[in-house]
C-alpha cells in the first residue's frame, strides 16, 4: 500500500507564487539590462568614430572625475580646418543638442572660436545618463507591476488548484465522497475539477459495488455451509442416519459450492481481461443443439415444451465457453418458462445470433440491464427454491464480451422475455 500523499510543508520546489513573481522579475531585468547594455554599446561604438586627440581627451577626463580633480584642458586643434572637421564629426556622433539649439551661422562661429567645446558638452553626457536613468526607473516601475501580475495570476491559477489538491487528498486518505467544488474561471481548471469529481464518483460507484459483492459472495457461501454444518451436526448427533440420501443432500450442496466458486473465478479473470480462449471455428447450431438434447429430460420433467430452430452460424470461438453461456441461458428460461421455450440460431446481418424465448413472466423494461449484474435476483424466493447463485446472467455477459460479441434482452412475442446473444461471424 502506499502512504498518504505529501503535505504541502513536505512538498518539494518552490509555489506557484513565487515562480511566477520570479519569472516576472528576470523578464523585467532581462529587457533593463539589455536596454543598459545596447546604450552603452552605442555610445561606445561612437566615441570610437572620434579623432583620437578627442578620445584621449574623453579617457583624461574620466579619470580625473574618478580622483576628484579638476578636469584637463583640451589642447588646441593642430590647423582650424582639421578643428572645424573634427568639431562637425563629434556634433554629428554625439547628438550635437547645442548645434540643435542655435542657427548654421552661430554653431559654424562657435566652432572657429573654440571648437571642441562644441564636441565634448557636458549635455551630452547628461543627456545619456537622464535615459539610463528612466530606464531604470521604467524597469523599476515594471518589476512592481510584474509582481502585483504575479500574486494575481498565481491566486487565479493556484486557488481552483488548491481545492481540488485537498479533495484529492482527502480521496487518498479514504474519504470517498470528497469533491472539489464547482470552479468557475479557466476553461482548464474547470475541467480538471469536473474530470477529478467524474473520476471520484466512478471510484465511490466501484468501491459500493465492491462492498456488495463481498457482502453477496459471503451470503451465497453462508447458505449451503450452513446446510452442510446443521445436517453433519445432525449426523454426528444421531438425529439423521447417514445413508445415502444424505450423503447425496451433502454432495449436492458441495456441488453448488464448487459451481457458485468456478462462477466467480470466471467473472474476475473476464474482468481482469485474463480470461483465456481457446478459439477455433464451430457451428454455433451444432453447439446449441447438443445443449438442447442434453436438456431435454430436465425440461420434459418440469412439463416444458423445449424447441429448436437452427441453420448454420459458423462462429471462432472457445467451445467449452459458449457452452456455458448456452446453458446458462436455457437454465434461464427452464426457471421461468410456463410451457414453451423457443431456441432459434441463425446467421443474419453479418454476425451469428442465438434468441431464446420463453413465455413467462417476463421483464421489467427498467430491470433488463440490472439482471446482467452479478448476484442479481427479480425473484428471491424463486433463485434460492432453485439453487441459482445469481451470476449466471452476469457470466453470459461477460463471455460474450469477450467473443466479441453482446447479450441484450428485450420482450418475447410469447409474451416472456426474449434473450438475444449475437457473436461474429467466423471464417
Amino acid at each position: 500500500m502506499t502512504g498518504p500523499p505529501p503535505s504541502g510543508r513536505e512538498a518539494r520546489g518552490p509555489s506557484l507564487l513565487v515562480t511566477l513573481l520570479l519569472s516576472m522579475l528576470a523578464v523585467v531585468a532581462l529587457a533593463v539590462g539589455g536596454m543598459f547594455l545596447f546604450s552603452n554599446l552605442a555610445v561606445r561604438r561612437e566615441i570610437a568614430r572620434l579623432p583620437p586627440e578627442v578620445q584621449t581627451y574623453l579617457r583624461a577626463r574620466a579619470e580625473a572625475e574618478r580622483r576628484g580633480e579638476a578636469p584637463p584642458h583640451f589642447p588646441a586643434p593642430p590647423h582650424p580646418e582639421s578643428a572645424g572637421r573634427v568639431a562637425g564629426e563629434g556634433a554629428s556622433t554625439v547628438g550635437a543638442a547645442t548645434a540643435a539649439q542655435s542657427g548654421a551661422a552661430a554653431g559654424g562661429a562657435r566652432s572657429r572660436r573654440s571648437p571642441w567645446p562644441a564636441v565634448l558638452n557636458p549635455r551630452t553626457q547628461d543627456f545619456v545618463r537622464g535615459v539610463q536613468r528612466n530606464m531604470l526607473q521604467g524597469g523599476l516601475l515594471a518589476a512592481g507591476l510584474g509582481a502585483l501580475l504575479s500574486v494575481w495570476l498565481s491566486r487565479r491559477i493556484a486557488l481552483p488548484l488548491g481545492a481540488v489538491a485537498r479533495a484529492a487528498t482527502g480521496l487518498a486518505s479514504g474519504d470517498l465522497g470528497a469533491r472539489a467544488p464547482d470552479l468557475r474561471g479557466d476553461r482548464e481548471v474547470a475541467d480538471l475539477a469536473r474530470t477529478f469529481n467524474h473520476m471520484a464518483t466512478s471510484l465511490q460507484a466501484l468501491e459500493r459495488e465492491r462492498q456488495q459483492a463481498v457482502a453477496d459472495i459471503a451470503h451465497e457461501l453462508r447458505t449451503p455451509i450452513a446446510v452442510m454444518q446443521a445436517r453433519l451436526d445432525a449426523l454426528e448427533d444421531g438425529v439423521y442416519p447417514l445413508n445415502t440420501e444424505q450423503i447425496e443432500l451433502l454432495s449436492g450442496q458441495t456441488q453448488l459450492l464448487t459451481r457458485l466458486v468456478g462462477d466467480l473465478r470466471t467473472l474476475t479473470l473476464a474482468d481482469a481481461g485474463r480470461l483465456g480462449l481457446q478459439r477455433q471455428p464451430l457451428d454455433l447450431a451444432s453447439l446449441t443443439r447438443q445443449v438442447v438434447r442434453d436438456l431435454g429430460d430436465r425440461a420434459a420433467s418440469r412439463g416444458l415444451d423445449l424447441t429448436l430452430s437452427a441453420g448454420p452460424a459458423p462462429v471462432l470461438g472457445d467451445p467449452d465457453r459458449l457452452r456455458q453461456v448456452i446453458l446458462n441461458l436455457l437454465d434461464n428460461a427452464l426457471v421461468h418458462a410456463r410451457r414453451d421455450i423457443q431456441v432459434t440460431v441463425a446467421a443474419q446481418d453479418g454476425g451469428a445470433q442465438l434468441t431464446v424465448d420463453d413465455d413467462g413472466p417476463g421483464i421489467a423494461p427498467e430491470s433488463r440491464q440490472v439482471i446482467f449484474t452479478r448476484f442479481a435476483r427479480l425473484d428471491e424466493s424463486r433463485s434460492r427454491h432453485t439453487g441459482g447463485s445469481g451470476l449466471g446472467l452476469a457470466i453470459v455477459q461477460a463471455l460474450a464480451g469477450a467473443h466479441g460479441g453482446r447479450c441484450e434482452v428485450a420482450q418475447s412475442p410469447q409474451g416472456g422475455a426474449r434473450f438475444s446473444l449475437t457473436l461474429p461471424l467466423g471464417h
